[in-house]
């Protein structure tokens, strides 16, 4: 298996150097398109090289990306790798006690055997103190809460993988995937003890349920690649088999599963949030230059205090239509129709007027900033 490893980070370096001569970009093209010129090119050098244990899956999301590659792209050299055969581990056998030697002619020796045969099971029942129940209801607690932490974090690297084949977010298509790619992964820790058979037989029902009902081809194999890339990752850093303490497992526990973990969809909320804020935050300070470069403008009229706030009103009415209005779009139009046909008071500059909406329009149409995508409709 050693051996097999290494022919498999070996390949996969390989791999990555194809697929960034096809996109036909340098390690220096590379780091630039990850925006790092330095430590992109030095990632991208030690991956090409066999520096694939000691990177993250960030890292070579982040590589995939700028190459413009994916998962499926690695699924053949992954595939060869986890169809090797696992060598199970040397297992205790405990050897039966022999019976007493007794005469076949003996009247209680069919006595003396029934006896013998009951004294594992009994010896077992009067071994089971109050103390060894509560050790193990303690055990399976910490495994289980272990098997949540494993989903946990399952969920980010199924988030990286479905972001770098670029799956919109919260759309059926990406709804689908991750709920196959979480069939996959259960599949995969719930045999990582048993034999490559059973395994196989498990994944093969998989395919199967996912034919009958229909599913892209594309998006199973994606998703079971995401799926056996995390579960490789977590059986290399020995992962699988770990418990958090008792009272980190009770803690966790006590949650009901629902709110357990953060799934792909919430995260995906999350950023869509994130970006919302930044651009509302942005959009803020370009309408507040443009409200300044219109009100500059309406200020420097010379007339009474009441025609003076007549004109700060138009301001502020400019900086509206420019920051709900699009460049030569109809709604504009409109907004500029509507403005030029409204009765200003008689004192008021018709060519001052103009100037204060020119000057907010062109402000904002300078900086207006890029409104996220919506992430779409919110998973059941």
């Amino acid at each position: 298996m050693e051996r097999g490893h290494e022919e498999l980070v070996r390949n996969l370096s390989r791999r990555l150097v194809e697929l960034r001569k096809r996109a036909g970009m340098t390690q220096q093209a590379v780091a630039e398109a990850m925006g790092k010129p330095q430590a992109g090119e030095r990632l991208a050098r030690r991956l090409e090289r066999g520096g694939l244990e000691g990177a993250g899956l960030a890292s070579l999301v982040e590589y995939l990306r700028a190459i413009r590659a994916g998962f499926s792209d690695l699924r053949e050299v992954l595939g060869r790798y986890t169809s090797l055969p696992i060598s199970e581990p040397a297992r205790k056998r405990a050897q039966a006690a022999p019976l007493p030697r007794l005469s076949s002619g003996g009247p209680n020796l069919e006595c003396v055997q029934r006896r013998a045969a009951a004294l594992p099971e009994k010896r077992e029942h009067c071994s089971r103190t109050p103390n060894r129940d509560a050790e193990l209801r303690a055990l399976r607690l910490r495994r289980r809460a272990g098997y949540w932490a494993l989903r946990r974090l399952f969920e980010y690297y199924l988030h990286a993988g479905l972001s770098s084949v670029a799956i919109p977010p919260c759309t059926r298509f990406r709804r689908v995937t991750a709920a196959y790619a979480r069939r996959v992964f259960n599949a995969l820790y719930r045999t990582h003890r048993a034999k490559a058979a059973k395994r196989a037989e498990r994944l093969a029902r998989l395919r199967a349920s996912a034919e009958k009902h229909a599913l892209d081809s594309a998006f199973v194999e994606c998703a079971e690649a995401i799926a056996e890339f995390a579960y490789d990752e977590m059986r290399e850093h020995d992962e699988l088999d770990w418990m958090p303490p008792e009272a980190e497992a009770r803690a966790v526990m006590a949650v009901k599963s629902k709110h357990r973990v953060v799934t792909d969809a919430q995260m995906c909320h999350a950023e869509w949030s994130s970006a919302w804020s930044r651009y509302a935050s942005a959009a803020q300070a370009i309408f507040d230059r443009a409200h300044k470069a219109s009100l500059e403008i309406a200020e420097s009229a010379r007339c009474d205090a009441r025609t003076l706030g007549r004109y700060r009103q138009a301001a502020m009415r400019a900086g509206n239509i420019a920051r709900s209005t699009l460049p030569d779009t109809p709604g504009r139009k409109q907004s500029v129709a509507n403005w030029n046909a409204t009765a200003w008071l008689a004192e008021m500059d018709r060519r001052l007027l103009g100037r204060i909406l020119e000057a907010a329009l062109a402000v904002w149409d300078a900086g207006v900033p890029t409104l996220p995508a919506a992430p779409g409709p919110r998973p059941v």
